[in-house]
């Protein structure tokens, strides 16, 4: 009987935070942000502590006009106090910020830091727009990586917009994509406000996974940050307009239970197939 047990599987469950705070130019700022949400998100349970785009370096174009005489200590020193706080804490981390590099333009990108507080893995965005361009280097790779036995990929904002991308995780095994966004602008846009949810709950839908949605809150946010089940359904929501931490734990036991209409399908046309 001892044996028995010991080959059923434990189901794959994860508990993540999507943090929202208002994104700014001040690294210093930025950085103790991010440690008092941290230390928020640990004590309420969570695992996998996940924050905005560029929420340690700010947004070129946004808060700042270059990265000329940009403060690279001072982000490699706070990176370092977040990477310290990560062990710390014991928990896992997917953190904005800016990636320097020796020639050519930095990338904008997530470290994913593991709770010894290494960077386990970095993904740059790779699809930017024209103001982006002007600041940023694109990517070129989808990189995943296996916590708490879900097999998760990593997007950036304007990513989102691209189902091909989404499709490629799919098919590479992902069940939960952290998708981390500067969705704001300095005026309102209302029709960003419907289209922006939409679109991650449509990515969730089509493709049946599970998503954590990180943005700022600061100047004028499109949608607060939100954590999706594969049904399209939002599982945890933050207020808008302020401050937040929201966990929620992914069981993907729970899978089953949800409406699922689109079923093998999905990964079959993630796989080349165009008729079942």
């Amino acid at each position: 009987m001892g044996n028995r047990r010991s080959a059923i599987a434990t189901p794959a469950r994860l508990t993540v935070a999507a943090c929202q705070f208002p994104v700014g130019p001040d690294v210093r700022r930025n950085g103790a942000a991010i440690r008092r949400q941290m230390r928020a998100a640990a004590r309420r349970g969570a695992e996998v502590v996940q924050f905005p785009e560029a929420a340690l370096s700010g947004y070129a174009g946004a808060q700042f006009d270059t990265f000329d005489g940009y403060p690279w200590g001072t982000l490699a020193d706070e990176t370092a106090r977040i990477r310290g706080l990560a062990a710390e804490l014991g928990v896992w981390v997917v953190l904005g910020s800016a990636h320097p590099r020796r020639s050519g333009k930095p990338f904008n990108s997530l470290y994913l830091i593991d709770p010894a507080g290494r960077i386990a893995k970095r993904y740059d965005k790779c699809v930017l727009m024209p103001r982006d361009r002007l600041h940023y280097s694109p990517g070129r790779r989808l990189v995943t990586h296996t916590l708490g036995g879900i097999k998760c990929g990593f997007l950036i904002c304007f990513d989102f917009r691209f189902p091909e991308l989404w499709r490629d995780y799919l098919a590479r095994g992902c069940r939960l994509i952290f998708v981390s966004s500067y969705l704001a602008s300095p005026r309102r846009r209302r029709l960003m406000e419907t289209v922006a949810p939409a679109l991650l709950t449509a990515r969730a839908a089509e493709s049946f996974l599970h998503v954590a949605a990180s943005n700022t809150c600061g100047e004028r946010p499109w949608c607060s940050a939100r954590v999706l089940r594969p049904d399209g359904s939002v599982a945890r929501r933050a207020p808008e307009g302020r401050a937040a931490v929201v966990v929620h734990t992914v069981d993907l036991a729970d899978d089953s239970t949800l409406y699922n209409p689109i079923g093998p399908l999905a990964l079959a046309a993630a796989r080349g197939a165009r008729h079942s």
